[in-house]
């Protein structure tokens, strides 16, 4: 599967920058060129636009030997049974009574008696009579005709290899230096020479098969060519429509024989030029054809001419994907892992599902007991929900070394921050290899078991070196961290029923995130993590970074877990996010918000490289990575997450990497790289709107829009347990 290709079909929908881009991201390996839709004085321009905006090769596909209607007038009649036209050459514009041909000269080709299906059987003719420049023709079915559509003969007939066009497009491919090329409607090996012969250097040819003379001579084609391709629609001009499919297994058979790739065309997605998903007949065909041996697929319509260009890629890709996953696996273990196709891979691979229905759970009410907090409880239920994938429980003693030590998993997966559960010894009443009940200690309800593996003791002052880069219990994460226990309990957790937090009703697992984002469409999405109500500063980066990409939306995902006293409460957070998507204030972009129920380590790089792979499982393929990320008070360099997203490399989303921004008196206006001195700087920060609203001061509106400071002195006026947490 890694060698399967994809090939997409450039076209009016497609030929613009962001959508060829996100089609190269999206899978295409190469873009195709259909000389028959292109006129030949915008070809050098195309392909230098094309070459601007990605580094995928291009692939010229000839007109070749088919004729074609000529232009038509207002691109489009009607023409009735019964009547007779005359058959012109392409010079004259078609009508009622006229249609041109092309590239043939009608009275040279044509014989009386020929039968003439044009555009699929749209309209069907006979040729009556012939003299002089005249070809006369009665339509024995009607129909609409339009501009260059193909025109079928009920007799093998001997056209040339190339038509004009195509040698003036070759003379610009040799200047540009193009080495791709599909020759279309190839009749025998000596049609590949031909189009060799034109070039003084070596390109591939993928010769497209779309006739019976290209059957007949199947072999020698293939032993000529460097691809065969299967244009199953031309194709069935010549074949019935009932045997198209056992030309495919035929086809491919031979190539198979003969080592030579082979792709396949036509009516892929055919449901997706109008409609945004795929029947599923049309992804059985797919799957179908590349488990029989395809070596690649072709977009021809869907992407050229169709509404969806980008999704029909995704969708490709997505199915090429899982073939690729049901072959490297076993059948069961497939289906249990399967993610949705669209979106990015979850960390390691596979998104965690680890839930238990309650009636699994044998001797439930003889099972050891352990009280827990609502941070112990959050992590349960992260886990067990993917948001940690792919850890599918807590963190032994070897694990938490391998990635205090090497940022990673013992298995290779990159990892950066300890998940641990941890008690002291006189609260651990259970055994290693014993399956424990998890009670909650705020409502005394159980909610999960964890089916332990190892109880190990640790140095905490150790740790929390390693971890922390401080043993100062003056730093929070270090704090909390020492106050826990010296003992982890490892192992599986299940979650068979989820508690309530606060602010449940905005929270969104990965699954569901997973599953908005594919019916929404959206691919590139932008993750943002926060514990702060949105400043300027906030939408100076998530705007630009939401452009820099291209992306399909912005995922809002603040921690509304325990934070320290006077972090902003969940509900501030929340209301001034709320009052960003009322105003639109994103526009065009859109935005979703999700809360992410879990707690601030305050452990600066480490959790920003968590924190990114934690949105790569809720399915963001791009994170937001300013200055201090994560970080409290002096502890870590504003650039220290930075530093370790470089060092670490490709963690399979993307980080974007922001200087600090501030509003510059100069410029006026809110910028990250203007020239001006510190002196023309202003601060814009949490901790800035922090300290206007607790000295009980007007915010600026350079530092936060005005509803929003509205808001926000409101429920400071209210109360201030509303705005901070205690």
């Amino acid at each position: 599967m890694e060698k399967v290709k994809i090939l997409a079909t450039l076209g009016p929908s497609s030929m613009k920058k962001s959508i060829v881009q996100n089609m190269d991201v999206s899978g295409v390996d190469i873009f195709r060129i259909n000389l028959s839709h292109t006129k030949i004085e915008d070809f050098a321009t195309i392909v230098k636009n094309i070459r601007d905006w990605t580094e995928k090769p291009i692939c010229i596909d000839t007109e070749g030997a088919q004729i074609r209607t000529g232009n038509i007038k207002n691109n489009q009649i009607i023409i009735k049974n019964n009547s007779v036209i005359l058959l012109s050459p392409a010079e004259i514009l078609g009508d009622e009574f006229h249609l041109p041909l092309y590239p043939i000269k009608p009275k040279e080709i044509l014989r009386l008696g020929d039968i003439l299906t044009i555009d699929f059987r749209s309209l069907i003719v006979q040729i009556i009579k012939i003299e002089k420049e005249r070809v006369c023709a009665r339509v024995l079915s009607e129909g609409e005709v339009s501009s260059n559509k193909g025109v079928n003969i009920d007799r093998l007939i001997d056209l040339p290899s190339f038509t004009e066009k195509d040698i003036r497009a070759f003379e610009l491919s040799k200047k540009l230096g193009l080495l791709h090329f599909a020759l279309s409607f190839t009749s025998n090996k000596e049609d590949v020479q031909r189009l060799r012969d034109f070039f003084p250097y070596p390109i591939f040819v993928i010769s497209k098969i779309e006739s019976r003379l290209g059957l007949r001579n199947l072999e020698d084609i293939c032993k000529a060519s460097n691809a065969i391709l299967i244009d199953r629609g031309d194709l069935s001009r010549d074949v019935p429509l009932q045997k198209i499919g056992l030309a495919q297994k035929y086809i491919l058979d031979i190539a198979k024989k003969i080592d030579v790739p082979v792709y396949v065309a036509t009516n892929l997605l055919e449901s997706m030029m109008t409609n945004f998903e795929p029947t599923r007949a049309e992804i059985n065909d797919i799957t179908s054809t590349l488990l029989s041996g395809a070596s690649g697929l072709v977009l021809a319509a869907e992407t050229a001419v169709g509404k969806h260009p980008v999704q029909c890629t995704r969708m490709v890709s997505g199915i090429k994907k899982e073939v690729k996953n049901y072959i490297a696996s076993d059948n069961k273990n497939y289906f249990n892992s399967i993610y949705d196709y669209n979106l990015i891979e979850p960390h390691g691979g596979i998104l965690v599902q680890n839930f238990i229905e309650p009636n699994k759970i044998e001797n439930f009410e003889n099972l050891p007991e352990v009280n827990v907090d609502d941070r112990v409880l959050s992590d349960i239920v992260q886990i067990a929900e993917g948001v940690y994938s792919p850890l599918g429980g807590f963190m032994n003693k070897d694990e938490l070394m391998s990635v205090l030590k090497y940022y990673k998993l013992p298995g290779g997966v990159v990892w950066t921050l300890p998940i641990l559960f941890q008690l002291n010894q006189q609260n651990i009443n259970f055994n290693k290899k014993d399956t424990i009940a998890v009670r909650r200690e705020k409502d005394k309800n159980f909610y999960a078991i964890i089916k332990v593996s190892d109880i190990q003791k640790i140095d905490i002052s150790d740790i929390a070196k390693k971890w922390f880069g401080t043993k100062d219990s003056g730093h929070p994460g270090v704090f909390n961290f020492m106050r826990q226990g010296d003992y982890i309990i490892s192992g599986q957790v299940f979650l068979f029923r989820k508690p309530f937090f606060n602010f449940n009703s905005y929270n969104l697992t990965p699954r569901q995130t997973r599953q908005i984002f594919k019916d929404r469409g959206w691919r590139k999405i932008v993750g943002f993590h926060t514990r702060n109500v949105i400043h300027r500063g906030h939408e100076f980066i998530q705007k630009e970074a939401l452009k820099s990409v291209e992306a399909d939306a912005l995922f809002i995902n603040p921690i509304v877990g325990h934070k320290k006293e006077k972090d902003f409460s969940a509900e501030a957070i929340l209301k001034s996010y709320e009052m960003m998507l009322k105003n639109n204030y994103y526009d065009p972009y859109p935005a979703l918000i999700g809360t992410f129920n879990t707690y601030s380590r305050y452990s600066g790089p480490r959790e920003a490289i968590f924190t990114a792979l934690c949105r790569k499982n809720f399915g963001c393929s791009h994170f937001i990575v300013g200055r201090d990320h994560t970080g409290v008070a002096n502890y870590y360099s504003p650039d220290a997450s930075q530093k370790l997203f470089t060092k670490l490399g490709d963690i399979g989303i993307v980080p974007l990497i922001f200087d600090a921004v501030y509003f510059c008196k100069s410029c006026r206006k809110i910028t990250n790289n203007c020239g001006h001195g510190k002196k023309e700087r202003l601060d814009l920060s949490g901790t800035e709107v922090r300290r206007h609203l607790l000295d009980d001061s007007n915010i600026p509106e350079y530092l936060v829009r005005k509803e929003i400071s509205k808001e926000l002195r409101e429920m400071y006026r209210i109360s201030k347990d509303k705005l901070f947490e205690k």
